[in-house]
């Protein structure tokens, strides 16, 4: 986080956007503002940098770089697992999405189905977005210290 004096502030904002050059697919340019807690990494780092340097009222686009971001895609993010290591095995089909319970975290991360076999699946562990450049229009709303 580039301006660390804001570091637990919470930030009110409108955004809108996703992958650059293609249609916004996270749209929260209505309604009540978002609370971002701004150095609490619930935004990804490029997004968190650009909010701590604005002022209330400012808007602009940002481009985000994937390690900015999501980081690089991961080949060897794709595993293959057998249908029955799942108790919803047989159903799974190719693009079906997932939670799978991260074995370092403990925390559930949702998986895509990219491959479905008569005995098995291959899944990608990687985030849709991982290796894509990012593109947000950001308004501040408010900033409370």
């Amino acid at each position: 986080m580039r301006n660390n004096q804001r570091f637990g502030a919470c930030a009110y904002v409108r955004y809108r956007g996703g992958v650059a050059g293609e249609p916004a697919t996270d749209d929260r340019s209505q309604g009540d503002p978002v609370k971002i807690v701004l150095g609490a990494g619930s935004v990804v780092p490029g997004i968190e940098d650009a909010l701590s340097e604005m002022a209330p009222g400012e808007e602009r686009v940002v481009r985000v770089p994937p390690e900015e971001a999501y980081g690089a895609y991961d080949p060897d993010g794709l595993q293959t697992y057998p249908r029955t290591m799942f108790s919803f095995g047989a159903e799974l089909e190719e693009g079906d999405v997932f939670q799978w319970k991260n074995p370092a975290s403990g925390l559930p991360i949702p998986v895509r189905v990219v491959e479905a076999h008569e005995h098995a699946v291959r899944v990608d562990f990687n985030h849709p977005f991982a290796g894509k450049t990012l593109e947000y229009w950001l308004k501040v709303e408010k900033i409370v210290d």
